[in-house]
């Protein structure tokens, strides 16, 4: 039971109502502070670089670190919990800290359960949120996107810059890299290919979570050094006209974020409890596609002006920040526990979804060639002609078409092979 309501329909429509809260009252956090902090002259390098830049991501930063706050207070005695040994305290999961509370009498048995079975729950469904998001904007919004630019300007595909591929795509590939290395349970997939049984569910500790929070931190400083000027235009929003009501409207909406997540997250533990869904199925099919709106609609918005880097660059810009701030903030908190569905399918997925443009743009005019050739022997000269006329870094219609049928098929995947988190 959630808000006083019981039974499947009325949680899910709770559920649902929350997301959309969140997702808006974010956007008016983000839209408030950014005018504050205009009106009070702070230099628009650093507008960019913290209000806007996280903004992008707060709904999926803001469940993270609700959920990590409840897996802490799920034992009774959360501030125990940083007395353990730090060793044990940067590289131990939430559950092992907890067994040798347990183990000192600090907690009861049925705490350590219900702790375990809370940690488990909350982190597959804010994992299963973050990546979810993330593969959505790889592959529905930026088609989406794509297809809107090429309408509007009357062509047949998007044109990417070189640089824009190798200074700011290439970088999102690599932080979903850097998570799965992180996730990974290597001990278990050694035991699997020295044909021994083991998992590959792992575990993002304390100190995985400040790797990824301080690589943030890098590339943030990395886009300092080398992008001021394109950092500086971010955000379209005006100074205030009255700083201290937009602020209050700005903490009152931060309130109603926090709220929602909370919500949120209780409604997901009864619907995990009456549907048998996972944590993380529900995450990537709920939060990640809503939590994406915001991009969508920003990029779209930037379309209409004709800014087509900034459009790309707030996708690009909120997929980098998910994995690192918002899964490695929350991991800092609390650690979390890696389902398995997001080791063997979610993660690898995201990868392969954010590589393969880039690879294929890159090879766009070989492969053409290629296929050109194969099209001319077997009669159909113009399909043949337009596929050798194909050039690097532009990505066409029928690519995006590609993209958004490949989320589709991620998700029936998903759905129909992966059912469970933990076994």
């Amino acid at each position: 039971m959630v808000l006083g309501f019981s039974g499947a329909l009325p949680n899910f429509a709770v559920g649902f109502l929350s997301i959309i809260l969140l997702v808006a009252a974010a956007e008016i956090v983000v839209k408030k502070m950014e005018g504050v902090a205009k009106y009070y002259g702070i230099s628009e390098v650093v507008i960019a670089m913290t209000i806007v830049s996280i903004g992008t991501s707060l709904p999926e930063l803001t469940i993270h670190l609700v959920a990590s706050v409840q897996i802490l207070l799920s034992t009774g005695v959360p501030m125990d919990i940083f007395g353990a040994d730090i060793l044990q305290l940067l590289i131990g999961s939430h559950v092992e800290v907890v067994q040798k509370m347990l183990e000192k009498g600090l907690i009861s048995d049925l705490t350590f359960q219900s702790s375990q079975e809370m940690f488990l729950q909350k982190s597959g469904t804010v994992l299963g949120a973050s990546i979810g998001s993330d593969v959505v904007q790889e592959t529905l919004v930026i088609g989406l996107v794509i297809i809107s630019s090429a309408l509007m300007a009357g062509k047949k595909g998007f044109r990417f810059s070189r640089k824009f591929l190798i200074r700011d795509y290439a970088p999102m590939v690599g932080t979903t890299l850097i998570t799965l290395v992180l996730a990974l349970n290597w001990e278990g997939l050694v035991k699997i290919i020295l044909g021994g049984s083991g998992t590959l569910s792992g575990t993002l500790t304390r100190l995985d979570g400040l790797i990824l929070v301080s690589s943030f931190v890098a590339y943030m400083l990395y886009l300092y050094s080398t992008r001021k000027e394109s950092l500086a235009t971010q955000g379209d929003v005006s100074k205030s006209k009255n700083p201290l009501r937009d602020l209050l409207i700005g903490l009152i909406a931060m309130g109603v974020v926090v709220g929602s997540a909370d919500v949120f997250l209780r409604v997901v533990e009864v619907a995990v409890k009456e549907t048998g869904l996972s944590g993380s199925m529900i995450g990537v099919a709920t939060v990640g596609v809503v939590s994406a709106f915001p991009e969508m609609i920003t990029a779209i918005s930037g379309l209409r002006h004709g800014s087509e880097a900034i459009s790309l660059g707030t996708l690009v810009g909120s997929n980098i920040t998910n994995p690192l701030l918002a899964i490695g903030s929350g991991a800092m908190l609390s650690t979390y526990a890696v389902p398995e569905p997001l080791i063997l399918w979610d993660l690898p997925m995201e990868v392969v979804l954010a590589g393969l443009p880039v690879l294929y743009m890159f090879k766009r005019d070989a492969l053409g060639n290629i296929l050109g050739k194969v099209a001319n022997k077997i009669g159909l000269e113009e399909t043949s002609e337009r596929l050798k006329a194909s050039e690097n870094q532009v990505l066409s219609i029928a690519g995006a078409l590609i993209l958004i049928l490949l989320y589709f098929v991620y998700l029936y995947v998903r759905f129909t092979y992966f059912p469970q988190d933990f076994t």
